[in-house]
C-alpha cells in the first residue's frame, strides 16, 4: 500500500438538476475512466442539488483531482469536509459508486446536505452504497 494514500470528503453546490440522468450518468461515466486511470477510489450522490464524494488516493493524484474540481463549472461552493492519511481504502474496488439517497432519513440527509463532517458523511456514503448502489467499474 502506498504511505501516500489519502482520503477525501467534500461537498459542492450542483449546477445539473438532479432529474437530468443523462448528464449524470456522463459524469459517472468520465468519473469512472478517470478514477481507473489515476488510481482514485470513492462514492458519490447528489442529495438535494449537492454533489457529496469521498475519494481516495495518492496525494498527488487526489490533489490533481480537486484542482479539476474546483475548475468544474458543473458545481460552485466546494468545501473539503475532511481530507486525512489512511492506510487502506474503504471504497476498494469502487471507480466511483453511486448510493441512492432517496430513503434517507432526515437527519442522514441534513448531514449529508448542510452540516456533516468529513467522518459523518463518510459514514453515511458508505453506508448508502451497502445498501442500494450502482458502482462503475
Amino acid at each position: 500500500m502506498a504511505k501516500d494514500l489519502c482520503g477525501l470528503v467534500y461537498r459542492s453546490e450542483s449546477r445539473i438538476d438532479h432529474a437530468d440522468e443523462a448528464a449524470l450518468d456522463g459524469i459517472f461515466r468520465t468519473s469512472v475512466t478517470n478514477n481507473l486511470r489515476d488510481r482514485i477510489t470513492g462514492a458519490l450522490a447528489l442529495p438535494d442539488g449537492k454533489f457529496v464524494q469521498v475519494i481516495e488516493g495518492g496525494r498527488r493524484d487526489i490533489d490533481a483531482l480537486m484542482v479539476r474540481l474546483r475548475a468544474d463549472d458543473r458545481h460552485f461552493k466546494l468545501l473539503v469536509l475532511g481530507n486525512w492519511p489512511i492506510t487502506a481504502r474503504l471504497c476498494e474496488g469502487w471507480a466511483m459508486a453511486r448510493p441512492d439517497p432517496e430513503p434517507l432519513s432526515n437527519q442522514a440527509f441534513r448531514i449529508l446536505t448542510e452540516d456533516g463532517s468529513g467522518v459523518q458523511v463518510t459514514g453515511i456514503l458508505l453506508g448508502m452504497t451497502q445498501e442500494r448502489t450502482t458502482v462503475w467499474l
